[in-house]
């Protein structure tokens, strides 16, 4: 029998071996994802899928001539759009947004290498880096602009890492993570408790997008909650694992990515990633709050 394991198998005697608060011992496979459940959503969300790009596809689809920039994939931008005198854009050319992050990073690196007396590693190396680039440069325009010029398709990719890190420490470091995750135990019922941990999942995952960090931040957490629900274990992660695909479907992350490849605007297409991401939603919770799993 196939068995889902979380932790470490011993080669001298076989046994699950427990990591320190993340287990939930030996579970079949036919319970997790070869459970009704599973099968349910991953047959029945491609079809849904299907059926509404159809009903959503426009009638007068737009031609690839009126996406000039498209064909331009691996050339820097060499024009900027006007800018407009918005409160936004004055602090995207204004030093005081930079400074405030350059001392923020600055009192990290001076805990980091005086206060817990690390040495240099790749965090703090990183850090170095981008509190430089936020001085040198001297306002977020510049620093933008420098980014796109050096990369090309993917540069907010850079900066959004230095974020999710950021936010990801913060969530898993302090209590944060725990309380915001502790606030649906005393609501959580049997049929409650599928949805209050996917939107919980999907809340960590916008900023932590790694199914991996997830589950160190929420999994003994959620175990926890379901045994307190009375639901099984196995119900609990994969309710989780809903959540943790939210966050890839509705944070613009991804989105940005595939919209600087192409050289369009992300907009353009956002509402229909947060359409399917809807129909993911709904269809998970549903097949994992009334199937067998």
């Amino acid at each position: 029998m196939a068995v889902w394991a979380f932790g470490k198998r011993s080669a001298a005697d076989g046994n699950a071996r427990a990591l320190p608060g993340t287990s939930t011992g030996t579970m079949s496979l036919l319970s997790t994802i070869w459970s009704p459940a599973s099968l349910a959503l991953v047959t029945t969300f491609p079809v849904a899928v299907i059926f509404v790009a159809r009903l959503l596809m426009p009638k007068r689809p737009q031609q690839l001539s009126e996406f000039p920039s498209a064909s331009k994939l691996a050339e820097p931008v060499q024009s900027e759009e006007p800018r407009d005198s918005s409160f936004s854009q004055r602090m995207e050319d204004h030093w005081l947004v930079p400074a405030i992050l350059c001392v923020g990073l600055l009192a990290w690196i001076y805990y980091h290498f005086f206060v817990k007396r690390s040495s240099l590693d790749l965090n703090s190396l990183n850090t170095i880096f981008l509190m430089l680039c936020f001085l040198l440069h001297r306002s977020i325009r510049n620093f933008s602009r420098a980014l796109q010029r050096a990369v090309v398709s993917c540069w907010p990719i850079l900066v959004l890492y230095h974020l999710y890190a950021g936010v990801a420490g913060l969530i898993q470091f302090t209590t944060v993570g725990e309380a915001a995750s502790d606030l649906i135990a005393p609501i959580s019922t049997r049929w409650t408790f599928p949805v209050l941990t996917a939107l919980a999942g999907t809340i960590v995952a916008i900023f932590v997008p790694s199914s991996g960090g997830q589950w160190v931040i929420q999994g003994f957490v959620t175990i926890k909650a379901a045994e307190a629900a009375g639901v099984t274990a196995q119900r609990g992660m994969l309710a989780l694992g809903v959540g943790d695909q939210m966050g890839n479907l509705v944070a613009p992350f991804w989105f940005l990515v595939r919209a600087e490849i192409a050289r369009i605007d992300f907009r353009t297409f956002f509402g229909y990633g947060l359409i399917f991401a809807l129909l993911w939603f709904v269809f998970g919770v549903a097949a994992f709050t009334f199937l067998p799993c």
